[in-house]
């Protein structure tokens, strides 16, 4: 049989954590002598030493890592590794939106403001009624928004009535959300479909009379300065309010071209006059 110490340097693992899981009944020595209180360990249990820390370097915590290790279920511990990897590539893909941030605020400040505001563009315009296949739900945050797209056309792609020319995305909450919120991508259809995809609705979007729409060309930073200048023209135009959910389309996108500089996405805003 194996000491702490011995444990310790092969696994390197320091003897402070091997007491904390010890005394947190994640791993225990397999003997403890009652005259001098030395632990032993035998070398099978190094397996789940090392799983252990694996899972600790994932970000698994101290209760998940009992749960997994105690259990010794591998169904139970697959599904555990897959909800993590999920996890983390959510953290990914919110991690590289924010380097985008960075290197877009950088660049503002090599630039005049009038370089970036030519890429923006408001009108007026008239929204009219849509049917479409629409896929709703509460997500996380608005980073979850790609992977409801990739979800939406996985549970068209039976239908075998694409691809959609046209396509939008409504944001449902009154006020920006940090957290759980509303989302419904909408496919715009023109011929009728005998059978809506379970998790799918057809319905009909109505339209608007007046709304604001706002054309920014670029990377997706920009859009946060598009509604600095809507905040502007809304001051300016104090006979409007904003009204209903914004919907946001992607005339451009990353599937069309590999250049962000290239993006177009039109941002529409309903309005109600004052009274």
């Amino acid at each position: 049989m194996l000491l702490i110490g011995e444990v310790s340097k092969i696994s390197q693992v320091s003897l402070r954590m091997l007491r904390y899981y010890d005394m947190n009944d994640i791993f225990k020595p397999k003997v403890i002598n009652q005259e001098n209180g030395y632990r032993y360990y035998t070398a099978d249990q190094l397996d789940d030493l090392y799983k252990i820390v694996e899972l600790r370097d994932l970000g698994f915590s101290v209760a998940q890592i009992k749960d997994l290790i105690t259990e010794h279920e591998e169904d139970k511990y697959l599904l555990a590794v897959e909800q993590k990897q999920q996890e983390l590539q959510e953290q990914l893909i919110k991690t590289q939106a924010q380097l985008k941030r960075l290197e877009a605020m950088k660049a503002d400040l090599h630039r005049k403001d009038a370089a970036l505001h030519k890429d923006i563009s408001i009108v007026l315009k008239k929204i009219p009624d849509y049917d479409v296949l629409s896929y709703r739900k509460t997500v996380a945050d608005y980073f979850c928004e790609g992977q409801m797209w990739e979800e939406l056309v996985k549970l068209t792609a039976p239908l075998k009535v694409g691809p959609f020319t046209e396509s939008f995305s409504l944001y449902h909450d009154l006020d920006y959300r940090e957290e759980d919120v509303d989302i419904e991508l909408c496919f715009v259809i023109t011929k009728q479909i005998q059978t809506i995809p379970e998790g799918l609705i057809h319905r009909q979007v109505p339209g608007c009379e007046q709304a604001v729409s706002i054309i920014v060309k670029g990377p997706f930073s920009n859009i946060s300065a598009a509604y600095r200048e809507f905040a502007y023209w809304l001051e300016n135009h104090p006979e409007y309010r904003m009204s209903g959910p914004n919907r946001q389309i992607c005339h451009v996108t990353p599937y069309d071209t590999d250049n962000e500089e290239e993006y177009v996405t039109e941002l529409l805003i309903p309005l109600t006059l004052t009274k």
